[in-house]
């Protein structure tokens, strides 16, 4: 399996276009699959991710996350959720269950650590207890604080190469990927923001993360309703000569 993790936006462009896409998702690239809540003021997400949620949030019914979720767990791939604070904050603890009970393995939290860390302590271990809390890192995370969050959590991190999706700044890959593969040995570290091509899938992996995140490379195919363009993607990253296991 080429351990590719794939986002998409709930509801993006319509919920039966979505679904066909997860429908043809492949179990031997794939190893996980993030769903975005659509959101209103997605902070994080770059403007490629940004406009998705515009023309989610006019498709969206929270009773569709269980319809993706059974698509991707009938392959057996872990699928997990992305969403803002803001819906801990309102809906607390109850948010993660609503969540599990949809299917999902875990969530992601992209402002929590950002604009919200004196909540970490108390919201995490909560998390924890219901399912997979995923932290969110950076380059711009304090070291302490990594080491400090990874401590309290189980499962994967997901660690963004840029400040958000869709965004291009210069950066020095295998600098920043060894920061955070040396704060954390033996964690499985997956990269993610700025990946755009099966050359820089194979150079990442090579670096030593864990597995590759795509998001902003796939609203090309959804938008278009490219859903043969979206295999034969899947099929040249299998084909690449990746190096990892």
């Amino acid at each position: 399996m080429t351990p590719l993790i794939l986002y998409f936006t709930a509801d993006y462009p319509s919920t039966e276009i979505l679904k066909s896409f997860l429908g043809a998702v492949d179990p031997d690239v794939v190893k996980y699959v993030e769903i975005g809540i659509p959101e209103s003021n997605p902070l994080y997400d770059g403007p490629i991710i940004k406009a998705t949620h515009s023309v989610a949030l006019k498709n969206y019914t929270p009773s569709h996350l269980l319809e993706y979720t059974s698509i991707l767990n009938g392959k057996g791939i872990p699928t997990y959720a992305l969403s803002y604070y803001e819906k801990f904050s309102k809906q607390g603890i109850s948010f993660a269950e609503f969540l599990k009970d949809d299917g999902f393995r875990g969530v992601i939290v992209p402002d929590l650590l950002t604009d919200y860390s004196e909540e970490s302590d108390r919201i995490i271990p909560e998390i924890e207890e219901t399912f997979n809390f995923i932290p969110f890192f950076n380059p711009a995370t304090p070291d302490g604080l990594i080491i400090s969050v990874s401590s309290m959590t189980r499962s994967w991190i997901y660690y963004g190469l840029q400040p958000s999706t869709g965004i291009d700044m210069p950066f020095d890959l295998e600098e920043v990927s060894k920061r955070i593969l040396d704060l954390l040995p033996g964690r499985e570290i997956n990269f993610g923001f700025g990946i755009r091509t099966t050359a820089q899938i194979r150079e990442v992996l090579d670096l030593g993360s864990s597995g590759v995140a795509i998001g902003s490379l796939l609203v090309e195919y959804l938008k278009n309703r490219d859903l043969e363009g979206f295999r034969k993607f899947q099929v040249s990253v299998r084909e690449a000569p990746l190096n990892a296991d």
